[in-house]
């Protein structure tokens, strides 16, 4: 669970937006619903107990505008609509659950404000602990996207290490055979390898360095990997499954290098908001 607070100031004609926090609690919702199919009495206390804290927050801060999302934990529980009674109930905050296209299109929102080549083609994956997000650009033009049932959580559950054919299928269909694609990673996993490998942000990593730096986590225990990389214990298990995933689907691609610009899906939501207010002229201080 992630609470991400965002300042916007308006200077001349353009918005600065500055990122005051972003933090996360490792409740994991995941581990029930992935291995039960719904989210246990003790997985909802500590949820409801996560979001009171993370309301105090924002209380204590003046935020004018918060929204609470759940993504594919949730999504898949078969006592979703429970789930969102109780916060409700107990919480005062209004839970709503984003489809994984939805989800997918907030991820993506954020390729057009950040200082990227805008006429390029790149292959856009976001890997979280349920669903996996794909987008495939082409000119600087979102050409389609999809997101698939397959995430880091679940692969350790499953002890899986290959990722479902439809995915496979799915680019293969998708992707176009003449052109050449660049990969943008996103999520939490691929900023702490970029952070191992020492490479600055937005700075391209071959494959083949993430699957070194992946064979070499994979060889050590989670309390070896927390001590040497110092990484917390709730990534320290699940960064080998996360850089499989960004692998496989960069080699299915034909694409060589990947580029972290540390964004996601907390980002896209503040920048929704801030859409509905006609703002279209945004400048990222503060990252």
């Amino acid at each position: 669970m992630r609470l991400f607070i965002a300042d916007a100031k308006m200077e001349r004609k353009e918005v600065l937006l500055e990122k005051l926090l972003h933090t996360r609690v490792p409740v994991r919702l995941g581990e029930d619903v992935f291995t039960y199919g719904k989210i246990s009495k003790e997985k909802m206390e500590q949820l409801i107990l996560a979001l009171r804290g993370f309301d105090l927050i924002i209380q204590s801060l003046g935020v004018e505008i918060k929204r609470v999302c759940a993504t594919s934990a949730i999504r898949s529980a078969e006592n979703r609509d429970e789930v969102v009674k109780k916060v409700k109930q107990e919480c005062n905050l209004n839970l709503e659950i984003l489809s994984g296209e939805r989800e997918a299109e907030m991820i993506f929102s954020n390729f057009h404000y950040y200082d990227l080549p805008k006429d390029g083609n790149y292959i856009f994956i976001d890997v979280g602990g349920g669903s996996t997000e794909i987008t495939i650009i082409e000119g600087g033009e979102k050409k389609d996207a999809q997101s698939f049932e397959i995430g880091t959580v679940r692969m350790l559950l499953n002890e899986q290490s290959k990722l479902p054919r439809a995915i496979f299928a799915w680019l293969n269909q998708k992707l176009n055979s003449k052109l050449s694609y660049k990969a943008i990673g996103t999520g939490g996993n691929i900023n702490s390898a970029i952070k191992i490998l020492e490479k600055k942000q937005r700075e391209m990593v071959s494959i083949s360095e993430l699957k070194s730096i992946m064979s070499t986590l994979a060889k050590l225990s989670k309390e070896q990997r927390m001590k040497k990389f110092k990484l917390r214990s709730d990534r320290a298990d699940v960064i080998i499954p996360a850089l499989n995933i960004y692998t496989q689907i960069a080699e299915q691609s034909g694409v060589n290098e990947l580029m972290a610009p540390k964004f996601g899906l907390a980002d896209g939501i503040v920048l929704e908001e801030l859409s509905k207010k006609n703002i279209q002229h945004l400048k990222f201080i503060s990252s």
